[in-house]
């Protein structure tokens, strides 16, 4: 780390100089007032020293767990814009992984915890060993996948065994645009885990109200035309008016009577 004093009329001049120096900004130093001399024309002293990059920070904590755990393993630190990320390599670099990775995300959470001490951009931090967090994605993703099929045919909801936040989020990740399933989270920590369930079939219920509002429109359709009359039905009944007038109801019979002797 960096560190200068510079000597000059005001603070804020020592800490201007200061800066234009060592080419950094105010979030990137720590600076103290150490002297003040003078009576009438005062001088200040500052001491102004470059603050830990968070590379820097979080490889020293990790590097300093390992050396107390006496384990050949090394952390090499890169900073990006969107996040730190620690690669683990080493012959004992499964210790560091653990059981599902277990020991892998206590010591990415501890190490967020000292890195949010001077994290003013708020960059998340990735910690991996032997592309185990890449493996384990691929591994999850074909068993959820292998999980929805069962449940869709089945139309049965399974459930996983519990997962850490890691793992559940590649579960609802590899689902997420599943057209027959879809995931929740139930339980509480450290025995959360994810249900996959079949996606109820809406769409049945729309086609039915459409096929009965269909019908119904059909009926009223029918009930509110107009009974018209064929040129046929109107030449018989003209016939019939023509034989009724010729020859009367002498010939016409109802109720199994013949109708001539009431004229």
């Amino acid at each position: 780390m960096k560190s200068i004093e510079i000597t000059a009329n005001s603070y804020a001049e020592a800490l201007k100089q200061a800066l234009e120096e060592l080419g950094l900004d105010e979030s990137q130093v720590e600076a103290e007032k150490i002297a003040e001399t003078g009576l009438i024309r005062k001088k200040i002293t500052v001491r102004v020293t470059q603050k830990e990059s968070g590379a820097t920070l979080v490889s020293d904590f990790i590097n300093g767990i390992i050396e107390r755990m006496n384990i050949q393993c090394s952390a090499d630190v890169e900073e990006k814009e969107d996040a730190f990320y620690v690669s683990l390599s080493g012959e004992d670099t499964g210790v560091l992984i653990g059981y599902r990775g277990d020991v892998l995300d206590s010591l990415q959470y501890l190490s967020l915890l000292v890195l949010n001490k001077d994290n003013p951009l708020g960059k998340r931090l990735v910690i991996d060993g032997e592309n185990y967090r890449e493996k384990r994605i691929a591994t999850l993703s074909k068993l959820a996948k292998k999980i929805a099929f069962r449940v869709a045919k089945n139309r049965k909801s399974e459930a996983l065994e519990p997962m850490n936040p890691f793992e559940r989020r590649i579960i609802h990740s590899a689902l997420h645009d599943d057209k027959f399933v879809t995931t929740e989270s139930h339980g509480e920590e450290p025995n959360r885990y994810v249900v996959i369930l079949p996606k109820k079939p809406a769409f049945d219920k729309e086609r039915g109200e459409r096929r009965n509002n269909d019908r119904r429109g059909d009926n009223r359709e029918r009930s509110s035309k107009p009974r018209t009359t064929s040129s046929q039905e109107t030449q018989n009944r003209g016939q019939e008016n023509r034989n009724f007038n010729k020859t009367g109801v002498t010939r016409m019979k109802s109720y199994g009577g013949d109708m001539k002797k009431f004229f």
